[in-house]
């Protein structure tokens, strides 16, 4: 996930400091800790409990794509996400991920993501429903994120047309509440959705690069 990056995040740390106790060191990053021991705590951590019923604040980005969901969906769940999150001049975009679970691609898989700003997130498969969506949260963030945000739940979404798919991404955040939840409403609408946007984008360029001309 990206970093949140806002003219309150002075008030944003004052306020968990303070208030939440929401700022712990993330799971695999207090001092001393190898990268060896990090990558056994990240394998080992438990994921978030999700409750897709909680209040969450979330946006959606949805596009048109000249390819089928049967083709689309597995390239989307495997295509490296450098390749389509590329940032914003607001938000970093991604560099890596590194898998640790045996694979990738089915549900209970996980990887680390590790931002261009050196930031990292855990990621885990929750579902995968071929030809129709999957979804995944997010979660031990390293950066401004911990602050307000519990963990982050992305979906998409994937619906037959005559051209192809219809696309529909989603992201929902579980907050922190007060006094946190303003400043985090403001930067989902704002600043990721400008992310989202832009990602959204690059789904659609590099899937049609690479499916396109072998779905006609």
């Amino acid at each position: 996930m990206p970093r949140l990056d806002t003219p309150a995040i002075a008030l944003f740390s004052l306020a968990c400091g303070v208030l939440l106790g929401a700022c712990a060191t993330p799971i695999g990053y207090a001092s001393g800790t190898s990268a060896t021991e990090r990558d056994s705590l990240h394998r080992s951590t438990v994921a978030p409990a999700v409750d897709m019923e909680a209040p969450f604040i979330a946006h959606t980005v949805e596009t048109d794509i000249a390819v089928p969901p049967d083709r689309l969906l597995p390239w989307l769940v495997n295509v490296p996400l450098e390749r389509i999150l590329l940032g914003t001049e607001k938000l970093a975009g991604i560099e890596r991920t590194d898998v640790l679970s045996p694979s990738w691609g089915g549900p209970g898989a996980r990887r680390r993501v590790v931002l261009r700003d050196g930031n990292t997130s855990l990621e885990e498969l929750l579902l995968v429903e071929e030809g129709q969506r999957f979804r995944y949260v997010v979660w031990n963030f390293t950066n401004e994120a911990r602050r307000a945000v519990q963990y982050a739940v992305g979906e998409f979404n994937f619906t037959p047309t005559s051209t192809g798919t219809h696309l529909r991404w989603t992201y929902r955040f579980r907050g922190n509440g007060w006094p946190t939840e303003g400043i985090l409403k403001d930067f989902v609408e704002e600043d990721f959705a400008g992310y989202m946007k832009v990602g959204m984008e690059h789904i659609k360029a590099e899937s049609t690069l690479d499916l396109a001309a072998r779905s006609n």
